[in-house]
């Protein structure tokens, strides 16, 4: 339930107004006869997204801003290796229901064991939050990836080892409008740090990651995370 304005809310109605802004500065692009098409990746890459909520009498029932920040940045230390930089802020103002507020990007289910709850691993994911743990109207994330070298088994196979860090941070007010829910802010800032090990079959691989900090959790189990991978060259 959303209590706001002294109303409480099951049930309610968004009208909404989005804007997106993609500025990738430093990519090399080539004009051909069916169009525009990348000729070189170039970092960093920055998007912008700006969001309103109107309150109206038809289809709307709350108003409320929100703008989010992304900018990705790469460090090429040779022809096989590099870090790979992502930074990621969303900041909500107004009268936010938790259905529009932030989750920090949860890939992990509620389940007792790892493996009742391996699944996919995301590409920019938190591989051990939990769905519906945390929520907040403000907050920003730091995901560092150093992928090695790819291993030479053979001309055709070559897995990778990949080397994450993730961090968030975020909070909330107003925080008693949103009520018959438990759930965390990340106000005391979330990290996990892991490895993915990709194609070792047919574009196939494997992803573990290890929660630690602030949230750590008592159970050791409950704090790890084994999903599998699935990369593709196009």
């Amino acid at each position: 339930m959303f209590t706001v304005n002294g109303e409480s809310y099951r049930n309610f109605d968004i009208t909404s107004a989005k804007v997106s802004f993609q500025w990738n500065p430093f990519n090399s692009d080539i004009i051909h006869e069916n169009g525009v098409s990348e000729a070189k990746e170039g970092f960093p890459k920055f998007t912008l997204q700006l969001s309103q909520s109107i309150r109206n009498n038809i289809a709307g029932d709350f108003n409320f801003f929100k703008t989010d920040f992304r900018t990705i940045h790469r460090f090429n230390h040779n022809k096989h290796s590099y870090t790979e930089v992502t930074i990621a802020t969303g900041l909500a103002v107004g009268d936010t229901p938790l259905t529009h507020l932030y989750h920090a990007y949860p890939n992990n289910i509620t389940k007792e064991t790892i493996l009742q709850r391996f699944s996919v691993a995301g590409i920019n994911s938190f591989e051990t939050m939990y769905f519906n743990e945390f929520f907040s109207d403000r907050f920003t994330t730091l995901q560092l990836k150093h992928f090695v070298k790819p291993f030479k088994i053979t001309e055709r196979y070559r897995p990778q080892l990949v080397l994450i860090s993730r961090m968030a941070i975020g909070d909330m007010r107003n925080i008693e409008r949103h009520q018959n829910i438990e759930f965390g802010t990340l106000s005391k800032g979330y990290s996990e740090a892991g490895f993915e090990i990709n194609k070792l079959l047919f574009g196939f691989g494997l992803s573990f990651a290890y929660r630690y900090g602030g949230y750590h959790l008592p159970s050791l189990a409950d704090n790890v995370a084994a999903k599998f991978t699935f990369n593709v060259s196009l």
